[in-house]
């Protein structure tokens, strides 16, 4: 992952921080608000092609694949977000210019 892609990855951990949405396993003494949901930073090593980000916010999920405005996602990535959609859940590839919508998706699930 390259330096602006970790920063747009900050600045993602950061927004859901502050509506409540924590890391995994945070101390809720940790939590400045309420917890509605957690994240989960997934490492490469998983198992590839896994989107980035795992939200999952009142019992709802996301899966959330993290691009610079220049990245490009792989073929195994389009089509893991591809069969978790079909199989009805929600994931997303996020470029730093659609932030704002991803904001308004969040709030959608709060």
């Amino acid at each position: 992952m390259g330096q602006s892609e970790k920063n747009f990855e900050n600045r993602v951990k950061k927004y859901l921080e502050s509506v409540g949405v924590y890391a995994l396993g945070t101390p809720t003494d940790k939590m400045p608000i309420p917890s509605v949901g957690y994240f989960e930073k997934r490492w490469g090593c998983i198992k590839s092609g896994l989107p980035d980000l795992h939200i999952c916010i009142n019992g709802k999920s996301i899966e959330v694949e993290l691009k610079k405005e220049t990245g490009t996602p792989k073929p195994l990535q389009l089509f893991m977000i591809n069969q978790m959609n079909a199989a009805g859940g929600k994931a997303i590839l996020l470029y730093p210019k659609d932030f704002e919508h991803f904001k308004d998706l969040i709030e959608g699930y709060l």
